[in-house]
């Protein structure tokens, strides 16, 4: 059986987030040594483009030279659409340590579970999802998942839409107070129709940064210096080990909105 391919939507906002956005090229072929691999631009890299092509095709990955005026949710809402084939999404602040394996369960979607979390740059409510850093979609599986949860509810005299890709805002009003929920991209599909999680072996395989291609954005409102650990981690990828396990430490300490 060929291996499954794997897409990459690549963001660099700006040359000094370079380093975010050509990552994953420096150990891509350790995770999947030989899946056909694909890599097309965000609408924000006019200033890397020759760089980025560059890390891309040493690795053997496919360039799209034409840029994308997309978000990263869009993306992966198109993809789904246009596919038939399971395919992968893999973001650009990854290092893999050893080969991926993966045994699929007929699930539409596989990744990390991550906790639900107050998330102090929206200052939202960021809710538990499978991550799209590193995620196994099957889209005829996805389609069909859809349309189970959809055959739930009735379907006249009206039938509500079901928005299982797109990121969102879902305000919750009680007792005169407001909380403001973030869906993330595929958040509410899994919510709706669940996925495969990834085992703990799996999660040890590759390491994530993170919101590396906007680290700079959210630095202000973080408790840690997020600019200062990824750096270092591009200057020496092996700091990048035990990624994971911070970040699941600090979601664990930030599960709810601080007291004011």
């Amino acid at each position: 059986m060929s291996a499954e391919p794997v897409h990459i939507l690549v963001t660099c906002r700006k040359p000094e987030l370079l380093p975010a956005a050509t990552l994953v090229f420096r150990t891509l072929r350790v995770g999947f040594p030989d899946a056909p691999v694909y890599a097309c631009f965000s609408g924000d890299n006019a200033c890397c483009q020759e760089e980025i092509s560059r890390a891309a095709v040493a690795v053997g990955a496919e360039v799209y030279d034409e840029y994308f005026m997309s978000t990263h949710d869009l993306w992966v809402r198109d993809m789904i659409a246009m596919k038939e084939e399971p395919f992968w999404i893999c973001d650009t602040d990854i290092v893999f340590w050893r080969r991926f394996e993966h045994r699929p369960d007929g699930s539409a979607l596989a990744g990390v579970r991550v906790p639900s979390f107050f998330e102090p740059w929206t200052l939202t409510q960021y809710r538990e999802r499978l991550h799209t850093c590193l995620m196994r979609i099957d889209p005829v599986a996805f389609s069909q998942s859809e349309e189970k949860y959809r055959g739930r509810f009735p379907q006249e005299p009206f039938e509500p839409q079901l928005e299982s890709v797109l990121q969102q805002w879902q305000p919750e009003r009680k007792n005169g107070a407001v909380t403001h929920h973030f869906y993330d991209t595929l958040a509410m599909a899994w919510h709706a129709f669940g996925g495969q999680e990834f085992t703990q072996a799996q999660i040890e395989s590759f390491d994530h940064l993170n919101c590396a291609t906007y680290a700079d954005l959210i630095a202000p409102s973080l408790d840690f210096d997020i600019l200062g650990a990824h750096k270092a981690i591009y200057e020496n990828i092996e700091l990048a080990r035990g990624s994971w396990a911070k970040q699941f430490e600090w979601f664990a300490a930030h599960k709810e909105k601080p007291p004011e």
